[in-house]
């Protein structure tokens, strides 16, 4: 923002900078409305809402002199298009980026009201994060999201200006845009089941499985995370001497201790970095019970969903191929289906079976190979 600009804000009359800024917190109450409702269901209208609310928060900070506001807003704006054209689907991750850059504007509009000046640093992170954002494709979009949001640590509560700190790391963020961590770790896994003997192209097919149970729960889990941890839940395994792939409440202590390793081999990739933390409890938790009985000894709403849909998923794929050798497709799946449902309240939570029946009932083909 210019001194002329700083000048011209500072000459509206009180009444309308109160206008101005009571407008804008409306808008923020609109967009919060219309991310809670995506985030249960898509909405053509909700979407538009959306639209409209960014839109005329651009529209008032150019009309009152904040333009570096307002080019936020913009592309913002841009983001939001994509969105009403279907050129990318909404996210509850978008949602929450969009929440955390409008309370940082906020921050910026509160201060430049109470005489201050507006840092052209500050909203010049804000647009440099948003302009990655709108390019990264929808792939990998919700992970771009999450590396944004890292680098923007700090800016909503310091009180010093971390301007130049957080411009650093969107630069290292941008020269690391073409690395696409979950891809690799796709990478990764399909290689270390190189000798598995399911066909090429399943572990893509189990994935988007474990993804639709997920979609389909009350309260779905972070994708990115589910798909880091269903990538590195075996790695552990091609470092252990006579892996095990199950425990009962009838295992040996030999046994559970082998799958122990195997755990934390696995999970320990993932904490490396503080990224993929919630992956790696995924799969720390993947060997428990919903009775008790695992691996840990965690019970019901101890074990976290995602956890569970990897332990479902799992038990799933090792009844299905063993029953499809000797049975045809269809029988296969219905034999498997009798198994999962006869550990419903033991081994697997009640809800996430519900939700596999559902999705067996409702589309056949999602559950074969």
């Amino acid at each position: 923002m210019t001194e002329s600009s700083d000048s011209s804000f500072q000459s509206l009359s009180d009444e309308l900078k109160t206008e101005f800024y009571t407008s804008f917190k409306e808008a923020m109450d609109e967009l919060d409305n219309c991310f809670t409702t995506l985030n249960c269901r898509y909405d053509t209208e909700t979407i538009n809402e959306m639209f409209r609310a960014v839109h005329s928060v651009k529209g008032n900070c150019h009309m009152v002199f904040l333009d570096p506001i307002a080019d936020v807003c913009h592309k913002l704006e841009d983001i939001v298009h994509q969105l009403r054209k279907g050129d990318c689907l909404y996210t509850p991750a978008q949602g929450e980026f969009m929440t955390f850059v409008f309370a940082r504007l906020e921050q910026l509009i509160a201060s430049v009201i109470s005489g201050g000046s507006l840092s052209l640093k500050g909203t010049q992170v804000l647009l440099e994060g948003v302009a990655q954002v709108y390019e990264a494709p929808m792939s990998s979009r919700d992970s771009v999201i999450q590396k944004t949001l890292d680098s923007f640590s700090g800016i909503l509560s310091s009180s010093d200006d971390l301007s130049d700190k957080v411009l650093v790391r969107l630069e290292k963020q941008a020269l690391r845009g073409s690395f696409d961590e979950l891809e690799f770790m796709r990478e990764i896994s399909l290689l270390t089941q190189a000798k598995s003997i399911q066909l090429q192209g399943n572990r893509d097919k189990l994935l988007e499985l474990c993804l639709t149970v997920n979609q389909h729960m009350p309260l779905p889990v972070d994708e990115g995370q589910l798909s880091a941890a269903f990538h590195f839940q075996i790695l552990g395994a091609r470092f252990i001497s006579s892996p095990v792939f199950d425990v009962t409440p009838n295992s040996q202590r030999w046994e559970r201790e082998k799958v122990q390793q195997q755990l934390e081999l696995s999970a320990g990739f993932l904490r490396l970095g503080d990224r993929w933390l919630e992956a790696a409890e995924m799969i720390q938790q993947s060997f428990e019970r919903y009775d008790g009985q695992g691996l840990i000894g965690l019970e019901k709403d101890q074990i976290g969903s995602g956890a569970m849909i990897l332990s479902l998923i799992r038990f799933y794929r090792q009844s299905f191929y063993k029953l499809s050798k000797d049975n045809r497709t269809k029988i296969a799946v219905s034999k498997s289906l009798s198994r999962i449902n006869s550990e419903k309240g033991y081994r697997f939570s009640p809800q996430v079976v519900e939700v596999f029946n559902q999705l067996v009932r409702n589309d056949l083909l999602a559950v074969t190979f």
